[in-house]
């Protein structure tokens, strides 16, 4: 007997492993010559970019950089802060079974720590703890069983399916590139100090066959300012961006992640009619990788079976994620900093850096609870001759709760924050009260295994059993048993059960319920 299966083919993203790995970065600075001697560092702090990933046998190989801007006291010049810009290269082997170079590695990095030290005034050690998180997938394609028919009639049983199909994946390059003017009542600009650059605001909208990425780059800058006193001055921009990204096959009802990567920030100072510095002319590569996936529910076969042949089927388990939820959310978080008595006062300050970190995501009755800390870097102006620059860093505790209906303690939690904003001011008793706005993500990611039939055939006759069939059992039902398993055992339908017990094909079976099981005519 001849079998025809139908089938519908998705291509599924699977998670073949995680890594978190710790590499340390080091390696000696030296002042250029046309900067003065180094009488105290300031402020030292990097931005860790990937720039390679290999996905080989077994194992991921990274590459990257760390961009180090580091603010110190000059020893003997008559402008109070200098800067210098370095970088250094790193490498990092992350160990991971069943992997292969087919396979696609999706790589996070930050700078845990940093700490220096002054081995003269031209001199300096430096050493960076960078945390790298590794995820390696694959792109599957799998062939579902929907339907099995035959010249005789075919029994099967389906289960619903959810999964998502991945429609397409693209990486792509734009260069967002301004001139920004000073803003007015800002003296001009003698040296600029410190850039600080990060995407935020980051939205999206799919049309047919195309991505709309719409964003904003948060341009912080700290610089000497041309004047007799050279004073330090602070200023900001926003430099929106709506980029368009073709990916075929796209429509406005799919699920579109998107992961930003901003490298190669530079910038050039140009003159105005008067010649003097109020123009920061910015040109970065900003890279993003989209990817594009539809929601399918699909009546599977998971098993068959046939009363006038013997139907042998070919099965394999396959994992099946749902993403039983994907929200980003907002929440606000106060804090009030007093400065330690042992530090200079305040005057003024220049400049504040934020990083949140996740420090702990509990599942609790359908919530997620996520706690963390918010890094803060304040440099300031300080009422003291002797230290006029100072950098302080406190760490801002924060809570916070996300709804998820469904959601239980085995399922993947991806939790990622961002400071989306940040203000503050400074009250009379010289305390610095902050208010950031966090911008929580949160992908709940359920997996099930499901074991697909992939191939059937059958074979007519070897359904007899040996000597004589009686034409009726009286059949006491088994625990967990279903009607699919006693029709399937004594080669009958569940239609056929349930109309000679007379009994629903949805009744509950308890144990010991008799069940008249009829010899099928053939």
């Amino acid at each position: 007997m001849s079998l025809e299966l139908s089938k519908q083919q998705i291509t599924i993203n699977q998670l073949v492993g995680e890594a978190f790995s710790q590499t340390l970065v080091e390696g000696d600075i030296i002042v250029p010559d046309v900067k003065p001697d180094i009488f105290r560092i300031l402020q030292a702090d990097g931005i860790a970019t990937i720039t390679d990933k290999q996905v080989q046998q077994d194992k991921v190989m990274v590459s990257g950089v760390v961009n180090f801007k580091i603010l110190y006291v000059p020893e003997q010049s008559e402008e109070p802060i200098k800067s210098i810009y370095t970088n250094c290269n790193f490498t990092n082997t992350i160990e991971m079974k069943n992997t292969d170079d087919t396979m696609k590695a999706q790589i996070e990095s930050d700078v845990e720590h940093i700490e220096f030290e002054m081995l003269n005034e031209r001199k300096l050690n430096i050493k960076a703890v960078v945390a790298i998180n590794c995820k390696v997938v694959c792109d599957k394609g799998i062939d579902l069983v929907t339907g099995i028919s035959g010249e005789k009639d075919v029994e099967v049983l389906r289960k619903n399916v959810k999964a998502y199909n991945i429609v397409g994946e693209k990486d792509a390059t734009f260069i967002i590139k301004e001139d920004l003017e000073i803003p007015a009542g800002k003296p001009s600009i003698k040296d600029l100090l410190k850039l600080d650059a990060k995407i935020t605001s980051k939205d999206m909208k799919l049309i047919s066959n195309k991505v709309i990425v719409k964003g904003e780059m948060s341009i912080c800058c700290l610089y000497i300012a041309d004047m007799d006193n050279n004073s330090i001055q602070f200023m900001e921009h926003e430099m929106p961006f709506t980029e368009i990204v073709d990916l075929e096959g796209v429509t406005e009802e799919m699920l579109c992640e998107l992961e930003y990567t901003l490298e190669d920030v530079y910038y050039q100072l140009k003159e105005d009619g008067d010649g003097d510095i109020r123009m920061l002319n910015i040109e970065s590569t900003l890279k993003i990788n989209t990817r594009a996936s539809e929601q399918v529910s699909l009546d599977v076969v998971i098993d068959a079976y046939s009363p006038d042949a013997c139907i042998k089927t070919q099965s394999n388990t396959c994992a099946i994620d749902e993403i039983l939820q994907d929200s980003k959310e907002q929440s606000t978080v106060k804090e009030i900093i007093t400065m330690p008595i042992d530090i200079p006062d305040v005057v003024q300050i220049y400049n504040i850096i934020t990083k949140p970190y996740v420090t702990e995501s509990v599942v609790e009755n359908e919530k997620i609870k996520v706690e963390g800390i918010i890094d803060t870097y304040i440099l300031y102006l300080a009422d003291n001759e002797e230290n006029p620059i100072y950098s302080y860093k406190q760490e801002v505790p924060f809570e916070y709760s996300v709804d998820a209906p469904g959601v239980t303690n085995e399922m993947a939690c991806d939790i990622k924050v961002e400071v989306e904003h940040f203000s503050y001011s400074m009250n009379a008793a010289s305390e610095i009260e902050i208010r950031y706005i966090l911008s929580v993500a949160s992908k709940v990611i359920k997996t099930s295994q499901v074991e697909l039939i992939t191939e059937a055939d059958a074979e007519v006759g070897k359904i007899e059993e040996a000597g004589v069939k009686p034409s009726i059992v009286i059949y006491f039902v088994q625990r967990n048993d279903t009607l699919w398993d006693i029709a399937k055992r004594y080669s009958t339908t569940i239609q056929e059960i349930t109309s000679i017990n007379e009994i629903s094909e949805n009744a509950s079976l308890a144990q010991g319920y008799q069940l008249i099981i009829p010899k099928r005519r053939k």
